[in-house]
């Protein structure tokens, strides 16, 4: 791990926020406009709908490197956006062109009920932190299109979270097995080559009730607009149960907190027990190289979670902590406000991971097969975390 994050230029400088944006709500302000730009911006992605096993569709939009400058064997990156964004949102679409301008095919996959794509009553189901069969399928999907391709995981907010349970979950994927360029998994499915936590909130339960004013009252009413109010009629046909989530999510009366309780309902889990444990993402049991990034003046996924976190990714080899002072929740922009950092950090991070991996595989070192990860020396890496502020 350690030598992956050595080639990371981004990941051994210092961070310069935005000199005119040093708060965390004026950085909030500025990425309003670069939303203002992203839905004025010309079109970018090419769409695909992908039928799921139950017969419900997504949309996938893809982003493919300009001809003549795509690496030919570089990972397909899957984008997983926030709780209440989707693949047209700024933060996706500039993360998605950054990673094609390096010569990466991006795709953004949009969750069931996003992307303006109308949900049908029978198969009808929303969780804020997706779910893993139907990452499966997208997976599929690439190697369809890409065969022999590896895959990152990059995952932004609720996404982070997405992107990190599902690295635990499918650690059999993992790239960096030792059987993984062997069997007939390989010819089937993509492998794991890497996972990004872009301002995770680490956990599904606790990370809601952090959310401070003001903050929490414009989260409040995008989450009701979002899960109840975009889908009520979807909900109304379905159940009388579902109907009952939309009437709660209506009523001003109702917390934040209340709100995303009853959604729960929405995910076709069950009890909230079980939609736990569907959605809590485990990265201490992550076994592909790891980027958390977070900044500690983020009202939303607020400092305290990561440190809830700590010692999960102290004992976890394949993590690393990138940790800035400002940026507050996808806002780490560069000095002049125009580039993300963070979009920096993220395709460095990936293309290094791609490269070690390679160099581990022609050399073929004994020690490096022994572990789940190639390039880990546990003593010192399982010390502490990247440090990355400014």
């Amino acid at each position: 791990m350690q030598r992956i994050i050595a080639q990371c230029p981004a990941l051994q400088a210092v961070y310069w926020p935005t000199f005119y944006a040093h708060t965390a709500m004026q950085q909030f302000m500025l990425l309003g406009l670069k939303e203002m730009r992203s839905f004025l911006q010309f079109a970018v992605y090419q769409r695909q709908m992908l039928e799921l096993r139950d017969t419900s569709q997504i949309a996938l939009d893809w982003v493919e490197p300009r001809f003549g400058s795509a690496i030919p064997d570089g990972p397909i990156c899957i984008l997983l956006h926030g709780a209440i964004q989707a693949s047209f949102s700024a933060t996706m679409k500039d993360m998605a062109v950054e990673l094609a301008n390096r010569g990466l095919t991006a795709v953004v996959m949009n969750r069931r009920g996003y992307g303006d794509v109308k949900m049908e009553v029978d198969t009808a189901r929303m969780t804020l932190y997706g779910i893993d069969e139907d990452l499966d399928e997208v997976l599929l999907e690439v190697g369809r299109r890409y065969p022999g391709r590896l895959v990152a995981l990059v995952g932004f907010s609720c996404g982070a979270g997405y992107a990190g349970r599902y690295a635990a979950v499918r650690a059999h994927l993992s790239a960096w097995a030792k059987d993984a360029e062997n069997g007939d998994l390989s010819k089937t499915i993509p492998r794991i080559l890497c996972a990004v936590c872009y301002d995770s909130g680490y956990c599904v339960l606790r990370a809601v009730e952090r959310v401070p004013r003001p903050y929490v009252w414009g989260l409040d009413l995008a989450f009701r607009y979002q899960y109840a109010i975009r889908h009520r009629e979807t909900w109304t046909q379905k159940s009388r149960s579902f109907a009952d989530v939309v009437k709660v999510a209506l009523n001003p009366a109702r917390s934040f907190v209340e709100v995303y309780d009853e959604v729960m309902k929405l995910s076709g889990f069950g009890c909230s027990k079980r939609w736990k444990e569907k959605q809590q993402p485990a990265i201490g049991e992550v076994k592909v190289p790891c980027l958390l990034v977070n900044s500690r003046d983020d009202p939303i996924s607020v400092w305290e979670n990561v440190e809830d976190h700590t010692a999960e990714m102290q004992n976890n080899p394949c993590l690393a902590l990138a940790e800035l002072y400002r940026g507050a929740h996808g806002c780490k922009f560069d000095f002049w406000g125009f580039h993300c950092w963070g979009n920096t950090m993220i395709a460095e991070f990936i293309l290094a991971a791609a490269s070690e991996l390679k160099q581990a595989r022609a050399s073929g070192d004994p020690v490096l097969l022994k572990g789940p990860l190639y390039g880990v020396d546990p003593s010192a890496s399982a010390s502490k975390g990247l440090v990355a502020g400014g």
